[in-house]
């Protein structure tokens, strides 16, 4: 029996739940962008994990080979995203990858690698998905698979449940190194020299050393025209100041360079 006929045999009877079914064609694209949604949120933890000390600096200062880490981490996560044979998107989903010569068997990690190296030529794979009658991309026809739906699937609460998890946990591990990201830069270190030079902030600071609450617009862009803002505060509830400093970025030698200082009361924020 040919590949095409042991799928369609497999297909043919849709009420049976005993059969294998092949994954619908918006399954399949659904499941390709949750892989990618998730190569690029691992890629940017990685990036605010392992952040250099004035890592804005040298953005500024790259070229287009300092973009390589961030892009060549989401092509790595995309090219063994179904090393144990399921992406997460298909986990999710309900998917599960086959030999299309033997529907019940798992293709070698081999194989799973050289489907995906095709992951490069996605505009084309996309193509490709929707004109097929069993939403295979170029690479199963190559290597001699099918996606399916997985008769064994976690329960559908379950696999909402994990893609919570996911989400939050990204979510949670950007806020908590957040501040650290920020204390990293050059342009947050040379507003906070200015912030505890500042003369009508320094008897504050005497008594409250600390500098909550920072945030950070940084305009990173190589012909910037509008100024960065870091904003922080200073002193107790009472005493509190909110503190914007106005930044500049200059080229040579490459560093910030405050601009203006504005101090208002807590709760006036930009008015």
């Amino acid at each position: 029996m040919s590949s095409e006929s042991n799928l369609k045999s497999e297909s043919e009877n849709p009420a049976d739940d005993s059969r294998l079914k092949v994954s619908s064609t918006g399954k399949r694209l659904f499941a390709l962008l949750l892989d990618f949604i998730f190569a690029l949120l691992l890629a940017n933890t990685f990036i605010q994990v392992f952040r250099e000390e004035h890592w804005d600096i040298v953005t500024q200062t790259s070229d287009l080979y300092g973009l390589l880490p961030f892009y060549g981490s989401i092509a790595l996560v995309l090219l063994f995203k179904d090393i144990f044979g399921r992406s997460l998107g298909k986990i999710l989903l309900g998917m599960t990858i086959r030999k299309i010569n033997n529907l019940e068997q798992k293709p070698s990690p081999i194989v799973l690698l050289k489907r995906n190296v095709l992951m490069l030529l996605f505009p084309v794979e996309g193509v490709v998905i929707l004109r097929d009658g069993y939403a295979r991309r170029l690479a199963d026809k190559w290597w001699g698979t099918v996606v399916l739906d997985d008769k064994n699937a976690l329960r559908g609460t379950l696999r909402i449940l994990l893609g919570n998890i996911v989400l939050f946990g990204f979510f949670s591990i950007a806020i908590i190194f957040q501040r650290t990201g920020i204390e990293k830069t050059a342009a947050y270190q040379t507003a906070e020299k200015a912030i505890r030079s500042h003369e009508p902030l320094m008897s504050i600071i005497d008594q409250y050393p600390e500098i909550e609450d920072p945030e950070m617009h940084l305009d990173l862009r190589k012909n910037a025209e509008s100024p960065s803002v870091v904003r922080a505060r200073v002193g107790n509830e009472e005493t509190g100041k909110l503190v914007i400093v106005t930044l500049t970025f200059r080229k040579n030698p490459p560093g910030w360079e405050v601009f203006d200082i504005e101090v208002k009361q807590l709760g006036e924020g930009d008015n």
